[in-house]
C-alpha cells in the first residue's frame, strides 16, 4: 500500500470521525436547549443508559429473540425468493402469478401487514412474518433483475457444448447472479430489522425490542430510548457485515471456480 493511499485512507477516517463529533456536539447542544431529559436527552445521558442496559442480563436476552425472529424472517424470504426466482425464469406462468404478491408487498404500508398478522398469527413470530413478507420481494425482484441480465452467449455456447446444467450453473449463471443476490439481500436485511422491530413495537410482544421501545415511550424514558435505538443499529450492522463476509466468499468461489 502506498504512502499517498494511506494518508487518503487516513484522511477520510478522520473526516468520518470529525463529522461523528459535530453531529454528537449539535445534540448536545439541542439538549441543553430543550433543558428536559424527558424530551430530549443528551449524548452523555444516552452512553449512561446504554451502558446501564449492557450491564443487564436480560438485555442480551432480549436483543438475541428479536434478532433471532429476524433472521429467521428474512432466511424464509431468502430461500423462497430462490427458489421462486428459478421457477419463473423457467415457467412463465409462475412469474405470472407471483407478480401481482410482489407488488403488492411491495405497496402495502408496513402497518397494514402487521395489524393483518397480528390477527391472524401470535405476536410471538410476528416480527419473522413482517421481515419475511418485507425481505421477499426485495431479494426477489433482484434476483430476477440477475436472471434477466445473464450473458445470452455464454447460455448458448453452454447448449452447444452440452454442458451440463449442475456445471452451467456453476460456471455460469452464478457468478452473473450473486452480485444482484448481494445487492438484493444486503437491502433486504436492512429493511428486515426496520419493519421486524416496528412490527414489535406495535404488536408488543414478550421479550423483545419492541416491548422495551414500547415500554420506554411510554414512560418517557428518552434516554433509554435513544439507547435501545443503539442497539438496534449496532446489531443490524453486525448482521449485514456476517452477511456481506458470507456473499463476498461465495463470489470468490464463483469465480475462482
Amino acid at each position: 500500500m502506498t504512502p499517498s493511499i494511506t494518508r487518503t485512507k487516513i484522511n477520510s477516517r478522520a473526516a468520518r470521525l470529525l463529522a461523528v463529533l459535530f453531529w454528537l456536539l449539535v445534540w448536545q447542544l439541542a439538549a441543553l436547549l430543550v433543558g428536559y431529559e424527558f424530551l430530549l436527552a443528551s449524548p452523555l445521558s444516552v452512553l449512561g443508559s446504554l451502558f446501564a442496559l449492557l450491564l443487564k442480563g436480560s438485555t442480551y436476552l432480549v436483543a438475541l429473540h428479536s434478532t433471532l425472529r429476524v433472521l429467521l424472517g428474512f432466511l424464509s424470504a431468502l430461500m423462497l425468493a430462490l427458489a421462486l426466482s428459478a421457477l419463473a425464469t423457467r415457467f412463465t406462468l409462475v412469474k405470472t402469478l407471483i407478480a401481482p404478491l410482489v407488488a403488492a408487498a411491495r405497496a402495502v404500508p408496513v402497518s397494514s401487514f402487521v395489524i393483518l398478522a397480528i390477527i391472524l398469527v401470535s405476536t410471538r413470530w410476528l416480527s419473522a412474518l413482517i421481515a419475511f413478507v418485507i425481505g421477499f420481494p426485495v431479494i426477489y425482484t433482484n434476483l430476477m433483475e440477475g436472471l434477466k441480465a445473464r450473458d445470452k452467449k455464454l447460455q448458448e455456447m453452454a447448449q452447444v457444448f452440452a454442458v451440463r446444467p449442475i456445471l452451467r450453473l456453476k460456471l455460469i449463471t452464478l457468478p452473473q447472479l450473486l452480485p444482484y443476490l448481494r445487492a438484493g439481500a444486503l437491502t433486504a436485511l436492512g429493511l428486515c430489522w426496520k419493519s421486524g422491530v416496528a412490527a414489535e413495537v406495535i404488536g408488543i410482544p414478550r421479550g423483545s425490542i419492541g416491548e422495551q421501545l414500547y415500554s420506554v415511550k411510554v414512560n418517557y424514558y428518552t434516554a433509554d430510548l435513544f439507547a435501545w435505538t443503539v442497539i438496534i443499529v449496532l446489531l443490524s450492522l453486525l448482521c449485514e457485515r456476517l452477511l456481506r463476509l458470507l456473499l463476498d466468499r461465495g463470489m470468490k468461489k464463483a469465480v475462482r471456480a
